[in-house]
């Protein structure tokens, strides 16, 4: 079931705008780069609501169990773990975490329902997991007629009470498979809500065109009759990349290598001498905001399963290396079968065998050229305006009767 269609219209606008609440964690960078898209389009498009992004972690302070009793929050325990390939404790960790949120769960709601109530919003919005019949259960208590909705930044759950509860809201969902998920759990199909993909920011619109893919080139130094591959591994990088790096030369001495550090000083001085010694064939960045443009002059990109930077490529129809093994994130793990299943990339079972992987497709026009007509056939990705054309059509049926009439097109329109 798709996301509703409504005209905006300048004349409805309110003196005083409804406010949304988006409540956010930092436990990865997924959640708040989709809260900081979401902002950006509606910004864009001036919309008649207005977005406040919420950290749950700033309203629950007082019940942060890890910063009490070590100092550091679950966040930053969690974003820790992934740092540094910790990732094989991680489902008994979220076990124990879902445990403490039932035994915690009434003081969690309370202090929910008091942030809520100092806003009293015309929707709430969750964008991140484990949460959400807290939040639901807080909004009940807070604004029993305002409607609550959970936002999957991942492609699927994974249950249980992870991202999807029966009696929590709605759902708004980016595949079948989570479709499917939301019906086993018995979320009515009227409050299922499908985007045509994981919400993008709007710098990714338009897409990839052969202009903005010269242009790029033109300003990185990179020749246009050249395969790049473009390595991405999060906005904080990690460690294997410089290894990584250093593989692709080996391997693939034809192509030239974008390796985007992020946020990681030291990383960018490892891959900075290695590039030092590549005859101009490396070139590593820092943290940049200029994924889209990148991709856009890139032939394949190496990367962790993570649900935002694959969706960031099938958008920019670029084919992806990725790898499962015991230390992917479990709620990723679908995200490597989407891979397969619909034949966007190539899968290997670690890092070290990326390298070759990304070789043997470089050296292979025809499986190249066939993973690029997969990414072709995916639907066009709008969910970042049909997202807001569904805050909007919230609003608007709480404001008068309600309507579950459910179109394919959003009124608001990328630029």
């Amino acid at each position: 079931m798709r996301l509703p269609h409504r005209p905006a219209s300048m004349a409805a606008m309110a003196e005083v705008s409804p406010e949304v609440i988006l409540y956010v964690v930092d436990a990865g960078g997924g959640h708040r780069a989709t809260a900081n898209a979401l902002v950006a389009a509606a910004a864009q498009h001036r919309c008649r609501f207005r977005l406040t992004v919420k950290s749950i972690r700033d309203v629950v302070a007082p019940l942060d169990v890890g910063r009490r009793l070590g100092g550091h929050g679950l966040e930053d325990i969690y974003n820790a773990m992934v740092r540094r390939q910790l990732t094989g404790h991680l489902v008994p960790l979220l076990r124990a975490y879902q445990w403490l949120i039932r035994v915690l769960r009434p003081r969690l709601v309370r202090m929910v329902a008091d942030d809520l109530g100092r806003h009293r919003p015309a929707l709430v919005l969750s964008l991140f997991p484990n949460l959400n019949a807290v939040i639901a259960d807080g909004v009940r208590l807070a604004c029993p007629d305002t409607p609550f909705h959970v936002l999957l930044t991942d492609f699927a759950d994974f249950p249980p009470h992870f991202w999807m509860e029966r009696d929590a809201g709605g759902v708004i969902v980016a595949t079948e498979e989570a479709a499917r998920q939301a019906a086993e759990m018995g979320v009515p199909p009227e409050r299922v809500a499908r985007t045509t993909g994981m919400v993008l920011h709007p710098r990714f619109y338009p897409r990839a065109t052969p202009d903005r893919r010269r242009r790029t080139r033109r300003e990185l130094g990179l020749p246009e009759d050249e395969p790049v591959v473009l390595v991405l591994f999060g906005g904080k990088g990690s460690p294997e990349m410089a290894s990584l790096c250093e593989a692709l030369l080996r391997h693939a001495p034809q192509a030239r290598v974008v390796a985007i550090c992020g946020d990681n000083p030291r990383l960018l001085s490892r891959v900075t001498r290695l590039a030092s010694e590549s005859c101009g064939r490396l070139r590593p960045l820092g943290f940049t905001d200029r994924v889209a443009d990148l991709m856009a002059a890139s032939d394949l990109l190496l990367t962790k399963p993570g649900p935002g930077s694959l969706a960031e490529a099938f958008h920019q129809q670029v084919p992806v290396v990725v790898c499962c093994n015991a230390h992917t994130i479990p709620q990723e793990r679908f995200n490597v079968r989407f891979v397969e299943s619909e034949g966007l990339g190539v899968t290997v079972d670690g890092w070290a065998d990326m390298a070759a992987a990304a070789a043997r497709l470089l050296r292979d026009p025809a499986a190249l050229g066939a993973l690029r007509r997969n990414l072709g056939r995916l639907p066009e990705n709008r969910a970042v305006y049909e997202v807001l054309d569904f805050i909007a059509a919230e609003i608007d049926q709480c404001a008068g009767p309600r309507s579950t009439a459910f179109m394919n097109s959003s009124s608001v329109a990328p630029v």
